[in-house]
Order: structure tokens, then sequence, then C-alpha cells
């Protein structure tokens, strides 16, 4: 027995002598393939497929011949040869326990819930998108398709295909007000649970729930961490029928489902029970697992938790001795008696109270303290850790309600970080969702392939910019009315008008349908007669910088084109009449014909031919290039010296006014930063006149403004020293046509003098001037009302553009400083005052009929020449534009001029 326990028991060929071990043989790469093209059974390849040819002549120092592959799967039939593996997978990684996943589920799970910051980033997030209105739309796709197969106008076709598909808007959209019914869950639940576990896994796993009938019941959402995604042979996705997931609960397949699409983007034999949708938003090449925002955070997120521990211990017991006491070994002490000795003083330390008593150290004890350990504490530190964990969410540390120290990156740079993290972040994640629902709804609950689903108000958090490029692209006629609406979110209207595309001008409106048949190409259409309105600012001074050329907009057909232009040229003819009674030289017409002016003196025309088109003037010229430039107004040089030597002036007391850099700050630190969770108002307006009655975002600026205390009044004082000097030119000017004269002598007088106002003539003038200094009080209340308008918008776009305070203090000056409002504010002013003196002038004078006078040295506009073309009204009567006296526009330097003088 005891030479049976002792007997090897390894097999018997182990306990043979050792065969000496073979001589190492090197092939080269010809014989290795010559090897492998021999490894042939039967026709059929055994690890070798026809392979792709090698061509290259081996030569020295080459890359050598590539060897042939080993198929390790099987041969496509066409080929011969297998396709690509997706990745090289583990082997048998369908099998329960075997996954290629670094970080376990519950991990993911547990550090989205710990530590604090993660699990608020994550709500941030959720809330940001599931607080989004939505709605179920027709695509663009789909009517850009219809429109190409039709002959119908667009705007028709895009109606029809709307109407079409009514009921089937209709029928999804009541489907995804409670998209999982079972559960009770709402839009919202339902969408912040998707977010969850997009945030926390980036493993979104949804059962389409059916009726026995087949018809779509809800859209449940499952636990993406018990779904495991299966692999075929080439590490990809299975194909239906075959199984693509499995639920593994307890650590066992409990039931198996196949993928909610084909190869093909078919729902494999129409609807089924057993579909799964999987889908992960970081999709990677060498794992069917996404990547979540979760997961990487975890190694900042583990120096955080390490942090936070030890700063709770350091409040506990402490992590390092705040001193050490130095034995010299004068005490004699023994080691046992020294670590006796310390234990006794520690723990007499224990309480609190105690620490701040004195201790007598034994002889040869000296206490030394530590250095300060106050760099461990700094916030800068814990600030940092911060930045790196909500990069991963793509928040900032703002919404978080943290902010920098102070200088660059304070709180007008959050708000640009802000709207980078909307760019990268939540339009990014928005859209991936919309295209998930999209084709989610379109694959199981049947909706046509024309209609999408949507997120409203992507442009919430900067709704003002928004809008200004809606209203750029509707005025310009690149989108309708109605799409306009449908952007918006808001119910159609269902006038025709609002489905055909238009330009909007300050004129009025001109469709674009029809255009090419009202008038020939280069010909500028304008709208109907009756429509002009006259231009804002005429009682203010004030006008929109996008109406300073309305001119350029001219009346609509041939017939009024050269209509327009016959009046506007015999205008011009009249007042080189009037002011050259023997010319040396004729008048030359260019539109002008005997048969439209017969009763006109032809000794001293020379008519041009008519033009063939019946046209081709520009109305918008005074005069042709042949018309003596005679000026008979005495202050029209006067007028222009004076207006600029206002307008730095006007710069200066705007400039004066409002402390830019300070009010930027004020705007971004109150309303920036609490702008999402506490002004609602400002991120989700829609345009005023709108069915939801909301207000203009930058009259929640306007409001803010006021109850800062913002005035522009004071500053626009100047107004009435701009029109005293106004005046004085008008009165002196005034007197001078009455007594027959063309020029003042302006050197005893010079702009903004003091006393200026004793150059007017002791007359009725005087009162004339006090009348008009006491209604100025009106016109800077408007320009005041509108330069705060604009100064609301500034604010209220570079809240909406992220814009630092830096830059929104810059935008505020170049409004304030605006060099040409200041010279149309003088130049307007000016032109009020002269002709309010000259009108008190002419009354004073017993004149009783007045005429408008335009510039020649300027373009004129139509107002001024129709106005000019009334001729001859009693003083007390208004010019067909509705103006007393000019000007009839901003800017407008225009001359009131007596009539029958004399009689």
């Amino acid at each position: 027995m005891g030479k049976k326990r002792g007997r090897s028991r390894q097999p018997a060929q182990l306990n043979k002598a050792a065969k000496p071990a073979p001589t190492a043989v090197t092939f080269t790469t010809e014989q290795v393939a010559a090897l492998m093209a021999a490894n042939r059974l039967g026709g059929q390849t055994t690890g070798v497929f026809p392979p792709l040819p090698r061509t290259d002549p081996p030569v020295a120092f080459g890359p050598g011949v590539p060897l042939y592959p080993a198929a390790i799967d099987p041969p496509r039939p066409d080929s011969g040869r297998p396709e690509p593996r997706f990745n090289e997978y583990p082997v048998s990684s369908n099998l329960p326990g075997m996954s290629d996943r670094l970080v376990p589920w519950k991990v993911l799970r547990d550090a989205a819930d710990v530590g604090g910051l993660p699990r608020r980033c994550i709500e941030i997030r959720k809330n940001e998108v599931a607080s989004l209105a939505w709605t179920v739309r027709l695509s663009e796709a789909a009517v850009e398709r219809a429109q190409e197969g039709s002959d119908q106008p667009d705007h028709e076709v895009a109606k029809a295909l709307r109407q079409q598909h009514s009921a089937e808007i209709t029928r999804c959209m009541e489907f995804l007000e409670r998209p999982d019914r079972g559960q009770g869950e709402m839009a919202s639940d339902w969408f912040g649970k998707l977010l969850e576990e997009h945030f926390v896994l980036d493993a979104l796993a949804i059962y389409p729930r059916r009726t026995l009938g087949g018809d779509l019941y809800a859209l449940e959402i499952l636990d993406g961490s018990t779904i495991k995604p299966l692999r075929d042979h080439r590490g990809g996705r299975p194909q239906p029928p075959n199984p693509a997931y499995q639920q593994l609960l307890w650590g066992f397949p409990r039931g198996e489902f196949i993928a909610d699409t084909d190869g093909d983007g078919n729902v494999l034999n129409g609807y089924r029970s057993d579909h799964l949708v999987y889908r992960r938003r970081n999709v990677r090449a060498h794992t069917p697992y996404g990547y979540s925002a979760v997961e990487q955070c975890l190694e900042d997120l583990d120096v955080w938790l390490k942090r936070r521990s030890w700063i709770k211990s350091e409040y506990t017991d402490g992590t390092v001795p705040s001193a050490l006491v130095t034995n010299s070994g004068a005490s004699g002490w023994t080691p046992a008696q020294i670590k006796e000795y310390e234990t006794f003083l520690n723990d007499a330390y224990g309480p609190t109270g105690a620490r701040h008593r004195l201790r007598i150290l034994p002889p040869g004890m000296e206490l030394g303290q530590q250095a300060d350990a106050a760099e461990r504490y700094r916030p800068e530190y814990d600030l940092f850790l911060i930045k790196l964990m909500v990069a991963h969410f793509d928040t900032t540390i703002a919404e978080l309600g943290f902010t920098e120290q102070g200088g660059l990156g304070s709180t007008g740079w959050h708000e640009g970080q802000a709207s980078v993290q909307r760019r990268k972040g939540t339009l990014p994640t928005v859209r991936w969702l919309q295209e998930t629902v999209t084709d989610i709804l379109r694959l199981h609950l049947g909706m046509s392939r024309d209609l999408e689903f949507a997120f409203l108000g992507l442009e919430e958090e900067d709704e003002a910019a928004a809008d200004a490029v809606d209203e750029g692209r509707f005025k310009t006629g690149r989108l309708t009315l109605n799409e306009t609406r449908d952007r918006a979110g808001k119910p159609r209207y269902d006038f025709p008008e609002a489905d055909k595309p238009m330009l909007v001008t300050t004129r009025g409106v001109v469709f674009l349908e029809g255009a090419a048949e009202q008038a020939p190409p280069g010909i500028v259409i304008g709208p109907p007669k009756g429509t002009e309105e006259t231009p804002e600012g005429d009682h203010t001074g004030e006008e929109p910088d996008d109406e300073e050329d309305d001119s350029d907009e001219e009346e609509t057909g041939e017939d009024p084109e050269r209509n327009e232009a016959v009046k506007t040229e015999l205008a011009a003819f009249r007042r080189w009449a009037r002011r050259n009674p023997a010319p040396r030289r004729p008048f030359r017409f260019q539109v002008v014909t005997k048969a439209d002016a017969p009763d006109i003196n032809t000794e001293i025309v020379l008519f041009a031919d008519p033009v063939a088109d019946g046209g081709g003037a520009d109305p918008k010229v005074s005069s042709s290039p042949d018309i003596e430039q005679v000026r008979d107004w005495p202050g029209w040089q006067a007028d222009v010296r004076v207006a600029a030597y206002w307008k730095p002036r006007i710069i200066k007391a705007m400039q004066g006014a409002v402390d830019a850099k300070g009010l930027a700050e004020r705007w971004i630190a109150q309303r920036g930063i609490t702008a999402k969770a506490d002004e609602p108002s400002l991120d989700g307006v829609q345009s005023a006149g709108g069915d939801d009655g909301h207000r203009e975002p930058w009259h929640d600026a306007i409001g803010w403004l006021t109850a800062q205390g913002i005035s522009l009044v004071q500053a626009l004082l100047i107004i009435r020293e701009v029109q005293t000097d106004g005046y004085v030119i008008g009165e002196r000017s005034a007197t001078s046509v009455l007594a027959g004269h063309s020029t003042v002598d302006w050197s005893k007088w010079t702009p903004g003098d003091p006393d200026a106002a004793r150059l007017v003539r002791p007359t009725g003038a005087v009162n004339g001037l006090q009348t008009l200094l006491d209604d100025a009080g009106l016109i800077i209340r408007n320009v005041a009302a509108n330069r705060m308008d604009r100064l609301a918008k500034v604010l209220s776009d570079a809240l909406a553009r992220g814009d630092s305070a830096d830059a929104t203090a810059l935008s505020i000056e170049h409004l304030l400083t605006d060099p040409a409002w200041a010279e149309r504010i003088a130049v307007t002013e000016i032109a009020r005052a002269v002709s309010a003196a000259s009108l008190f002038t002419y009354q004073a004078n017993g004149i009783r009929q007045k005429s408008w006078l335009t510039a020649v040295d300027q373009r004129v506009c139509p107002v001024c020449l129709t106005n000019e073309s009334a001729g001859a009204i009693p003083i007390g009567q208004q010019f067909p534009s509705g103006h007393a006296y000019p000007p009839g526009h901003p800017s407008c330097r225009c001359a009131l001029m007596p009539e029958g003088i004399g009689t």
C-alpha cells in the first residue's frame, strides 16, 4: 500500500524518457501560402477562402506579402469570402455573466444619486427638455416632395397636405398626451423617465405594449440595466426573427425580444408583441452599450467624494495633527512612557472645551505648531472639481447656483457659457430625442412618414433672436405667415394671404405671387395707392433704422410709375421757372412730352423724346441734371452748420445719461442667472399681438429699466437748445424772404449762443419761440420713450444671445452714441423750429397763403413732392400729407414759403 501511495499518478507517456525537442523550422511567406492553399478537402476550404490577389513583387526591405486570412465566419456565396466582423467581441458574450462592460449598472445607478452634484445636473437637463411644448407636424421634406410634383402654388399644396393629415396628426397627438397610460404617465413624466435612462445608463429600452388586437397601447420604458443586447456571429445586432435582446432578472434570462426593425428598417410581420426598442445616444463600434454622462464623470466624481469625505473627517476627529510635540530627551522617559503620555494628552483634548485650556508639558518637550494648512480648504479647488463634473452633463456652474469670484468669468461669462451649453448640449439631445420619438411613432403607431414629432421652443432661451430671424425670413418672403406660426406652435390663419410669400416694406406689403405681371424686371414694386403711411417719428423726431430710406419704395404699375415721374419733373420745372424768371438756357425734360404739358411755353422748353416704355424716370430725383441749382431759402446753409454743431453735443448728452457698464452688469446679474427660474416671461414669450396675449421680451426689460430709475428725458432737454437755434434761423430767413432777399448775414451769430433768443426780433415771433419750447416737452418725452424701447431691446437681445457684461455695455454705448440718430434728431428738430418760426413770422406779417418748398440739394421723397405740388394753400390749412409745415418726415429739410405777398 505504501508503494502504491508513493507511485506517480502521472500518465505513462509523461513518465517515459523525454524526447529531444524538434528543431525549429522557418517558413517563407510563399511556403505558408502554399501550405494554406493546399489545405482543401472535397473542394471546400477549411480555414482558408479564395484570397484577394497578391501582385506586389517581393522586394528588399519591403512590407512583406500579407498572410492569407483564415476565415472563422461563413463565406458569402457570391464572393466566397466572409463579411467583416463589427468588433472583436468577447467569446460567448451572449451568455449570462459575460459582458464587455467595464462599469456595472449598479455603480451608475448609485453614482447618479450620491454626491448631490450628478443628481442636480440630471434634474436640470431633464427639466429643460421635459418642460418644452411639443407637437406633431408636417415635415419639410414631405412638403417639398408634394410641391415638386404639383402645378399648384406651393402654399396651396402645403395647405392641402396639411388638411389630408389633420386626422392623423390629431390621433398621434392624443396618444402622446399619455404615452404610457398603463402606468398613468403623462407626456412630461414619460420624457423625464426617458431622459433619466439616457443620462444615467445611456440604455433606452422601450417596450411597445399592444392590445390583443395588435394596436399600440403604451410605450413602456423598461430598466435599461436589465436588458442584455445580444450579438450575431459578426458582432452586430441579430436581425429578426432571431432574438436581439434578453431581459436578465436575478442573473438568468427571463424573456427575449426581437429588434423593432430589420436590416431594411421595416417592422417584421407588421406589429408583434415581442418587439423591443433599444436606443443609445453614444453609439460606439466596439460595444453594443452606450456611454452615459454619469459613466463619463465617474473618475471626477470619485475625487469629489473623497474630498468631501476628507472634509467631513476634518470636522470630526481631524486627519492631520495641528501640532507636534518635540521630546528633547531631558525627561528621560522610555518609549512606553512617551506613548502612554501621548494617549493621555490626546484623551484630555477630546472634549471641545478642553482643547482651549492651557497645558503644561513635561520637561524637555516643546510644542511645534504645524504650518498653516489653509490651502487645503481653498474653495477654488472645489469649484474646479464642480466644473469638471458639470461639463460631462453639459450644464454650467451658474445653473447650480455657483458663481466665479469675479473678473473674467463672472456673471456675463456665465451667460455666454449658458449659450454654449445650449448649443452643444441641449439642442443635440433634443434633436436626437425628436428623431427617436418620430421613428418609434412611425414604426409602432403607424404614423405617416410625412409627419414628424418636434419640440417647440427650442429657441426659448434665445427668443428675441429667434423672433428676429423668423421676422427677417417672413419679411423677405422666405417664410409665409402661417409657416412662422407653425414654427411657434400656434394655430394657422385661415385667410389665403397667410399662405402667400410676401415682401414687407416700410410702406406696405408686396406679394411675390404675380409680381412679374405687375411690372417688368428692374422696376421697383410698391403697395397700391392709398396704403402709404406717414413714416414713424413725425411727432417724435425718431425714425426706425430700417426706414431711413423709405423713399426707395415706389408706386406699382407702368402708368402710375410714369405719372409719378411726370409729376415729379413738372414740379421740378415749376421750381426752376420760379427761381429763374429769365433763364439763360432751356429746361430739358427727360420724361414729359408736349401732350403731358400743353400749357407750358415751348419757346423756353426743349422737350426730350418720350421713353419707349412710357416711364423710366426715377421719381426720387428732384430734378434733371440740367436744372439750375438755385437756392432761394436763406436758411439752407445755416441749418446744416447748426446740425453739425449740435450732433456731437447730443451724443455727449446721451452718453452721460446712462452708466452703460454698470447698467449691463446689473441687468445680467439680476436677470441673466435667474431668468430661467424666476422670469419665465423673458424666456418663453411670443410676439406681441399673438393669441396668447404675451408681451414682447423687451417690454419686461422696459419695466426693469423703469425700476432702475433710468430716464433719458433729462439728457434730451438739449432738444430745447437745438430748437432755439432753429427758431433763430427760421425767423431771420422768413423775414429776409418777406423783404425780397435771399441771403442773411449770419456773422453776428454762432450756433449754441446761450442768448440766441435775443436775436429774435421783438415781435409776435418771440411768443412763437416760447410756444415752441413749451411744446418741446411732448417731443422730448416721445424721443425718450423711443430710445428707451431701443435700449430695452438691446438688453433683451444681449440676454438672449448670452452676451457678457462688457459686450452688453458696448451695445448700449453704440445705441446711445449712434451718430446717425444724433444727426437725424438735430436736422429734424432744427427743421421743425425753422418752419414754426417761419409760420409765426408770416402770420405776424399778414401772409394768408403758404407753400411747401423742397430742398434741391438732397433726395426728395414722394410725401414732400406731393405737398409741393399742392402749390399755395391757406396759411391755416394742412398740406396733403397732414402736416401744417415741414418737416414731413425725419431728416426732412424742406422750407415753408409765403404766397400772395402784397395781396
